[in-house]
């Protein structure tokens, strides 16, 4: 920023920016960093001084201010933004579901000495109807929830119940028409390989969310 730009603020705007820039300077930022910011905000404050209005009724006290902008680095460098693309979210999703929906199954006829009720047919196609089930439901209704969404934007109460209905539905039919299948066509696996399974898909689900950062469409809303 010029010396000619800093001369036309105000005594009190001029203030306002020496001590932002000593703050900026005890954040560790460099000279190029503090200067893009003050290129961005100096014709704003130029705009509004002739009107009374200082840089501190704008923004605040100048070193809050000022630390903001380390704040908020600080804060995305440790919450990196959630990766929502489509396909990564189907992905976690069906490799959620087809990872728990085996393990718990086998899991519990091991414990009753039972028979695999379900067959590899069932196994796959139920998990992928239900895995992208689940990412329909947070596509037409739960991205719309949240603390820094619009509630404006939220879906009608009926649409939201009619979604759930008709998801919870076709996953239901998924499974149970998968499961009148003949034998040879929705083998049947032993309830131990079924585990095995299970346990190596949810690992790899795991894998895949930490490593991609992949937003979960499983999960609802965390706040209406």
């Amino acid at each position: 920023m010029s010396q000619i730009d800093l001369k036309e603020l105000t005594k009190k705007n001029q203030e306002f920016i020496h001590i932002a820039t000593q703050q900026f300077l005890k954040d560790g930022k460099t000279d190029a960093e503090i200067k893009a910011i003050l290129e961005e905000v100096i014709p704003h404050i130029l705009e509004e001084q002739p009107k009374g209005v200082t840089a501190r009724s704008i923004y605040g006290a100048p070193t809050h201010w000022a630390h903001s902008f380390s704040e908020k680095e600080q804060y995305e460098k440790e919450h990196p933004k959630e990766n929502d693309d489509p396909k990564w979210m189907m992905l976690d999703s069906v490799l959620f579901i087809f990872g728990f929906f085996t393990l718990l199954t086998s899991i519990v006829n091991l414990a009753s000495s039972q028979p695999s009720v379900y067959g590899l047919t069932t196994l796959v196609l139920g998990s992928i109807v239900g895995g992208l089930s689940f990412y329909a439901l947070y596509h037409f209704i739960y991205r719309f929830y949240g603390p820094d969404k619009d509630r404006s934007q939220r879906p009608k109460l009926l649409k939201s119940i009619l979604t759930m209905a008709a998801a919870i539905l076709l996953w239901s039919m998924s499974i149970v028409l998968t499961s009148l299948l003949p034998e040879f066509l929705n083998p049947r696996l032993s309830n131990v390989v079924v585990a095995i399974v299970g346990a190596i898909t949810l690992a790899l689900r795991f894998y895949l969310k930490k490593r991609f950062n992949i937003k979960s469409a499983t999960m609802g809303p965390t706040r209406y």
